[in-house]
């Protein structure tokens, strides 16, 4: 009987784990805010409290708006945004492509009103203020072949234009004027306003962005219609001249071997010669298919040609044509080289 009282015991002593034991008074004791005496005349530092959340009195009407802000897009060249800018404003800069800025900007605008079928009325003398007509907005209902456009609302805006004294710089900036519901509608907040300039400012962005990239297209058609042409290279013989330096017309030269479809078999940068392998191209059956031309050809046959440039007294490059042997082509043959070599310069671009 002894034996089993020690041994019961033991069994609630383990069970009971370490209640049995007394805790340290300083393991219950909670973390305690200790105020610091600063003596007079030193700065107090922030304190917990400094930093609690503020209860907010908020009525269940109040709606919190979940849509994302519309944003400015300078997608243009030539435009830029101020940091931190309320209004529906955008920066415009002189460059290459627009030329005198204010008579570009206006015609921009002009443009892009009368593709979309807009009225675009002038309210100045100076062509700095421009109202539009109605624009109206819509909304789609139904599917497929019973899908239709249902007129939500129309909305007329202001477009001001404010050119800086030395005119390589002006704003544009857009402000909405009215807003009509069709039907019965509140009228639109505050962001939804301001989506709505933002969102015409951005078209006008683009439509200068798209114009400032055919303007950039013309310039280099024009550059490669007039930089090349036939001549003689010093020792005589017939080539193609560039007036483009040496060292631009040998990188760019690599531009147009896949347009001529010429395959570069070695080269040699010391004497500036290429040598390359031509196949004539054939029109394949998908080209056939979709009604595109054949692949630019040139009026070569099929075999292993050199490709030497030579400076000229112009400081410019002339490309003589040799066959595999190092001997040159003919004056006429070089000559039917211009137009396709020519339309391999426009169709990628080189800067011959």
């Amino acid at each position: 009987m002894q034996k089993w009282a020690k041994g019961c015991v033991a069994i609630s002593v383990l069970l009971s784990g370490c209640a049995v034991f007394e805790k340290d008074a300083t393991e219950d004791r909670r973390a305690e805010q200790i105020n610091l005496k600063i003596p007079a005349g030193l700065a107090v530092p922030n304190q917990p409290s400094a930093y609690d959340i503020p209860q907010v009195q908020t009525s269940g009407a109040t709606q919190v708006d979940k849509k994302s802000p519309t944003l400015i897009l300078a997608t243009a060249t030539s435009s830029r945004l101020d940091e931190e800018e309320k209004q529906a404003r955008v920066w415009f800069e002189r460059n290459d492509y627009t030329g005198e800025l204010l008579p570009f900007v206006q015609n921009q605008l002009q443009a892009f009103f009368a593709s979309q079928d807009i009225g675009l009325t002038q309210t100045d003398e100076q062509g700095l203020v421009y109202q539009t007509d109605w624009i109206k907005r819509s909304k789609s209902s139904g599917f497929w072949l019973w899908k239709e456009e249902q007129a939500v609302d129309q909305l007329r805006y202001q477009i001001e234009l404010a050119p800086r004294p030395h005119g390589r710089a002006l704003s544009a900036t857009v402000t909405l004027l009215e807003h009509q519901f069709f039907d019965a509608g509140t009228a639109l907040n505050a962001q939804e306003a301001k989506a709505a300039e933002v969102n015409l400012l951005n078209r006008l962005i683009n439509q200068i962005a798209i114009t400032e990239v055919q303007i950039a297209r013309e310039l280099r058609q024009q550059v490669a219609a007039v930089s090349l042409e036939p001549g003689l290279d010093n020792a005589g013989n017939p080539a193609l001249l560039s007036t483009q330096p040496i060292d631009v017309t040998w990188s760019q030269l690599e531009v147009l071997f896949g347009e001529l479809n010429l395959t570069v078999t070695d080269f040699d940068r010391s004497v500036f010669t290429y040598f390359v392998s031509y196949t004539r191209p054939e029109r394949s059956i998908w080209r056939a298919v979709t009604f595109r031309d054949a692949p630019l050809g040139l009026p070569l046959d099929n075999g292993d040609y050199q490709l030497v440039l030579s400076r000229t007294a112009n400081n410019g490059t002339a490309i003589s044509w040799l066959n595999k042997n190092g001997e040159p082509l003919s004056p006429a043959q070089v000559t039917a080289l211009l137009d396709p070599v020519v339309a391999a310069i426009r169709a990628s671009g080189a800067e011959l």
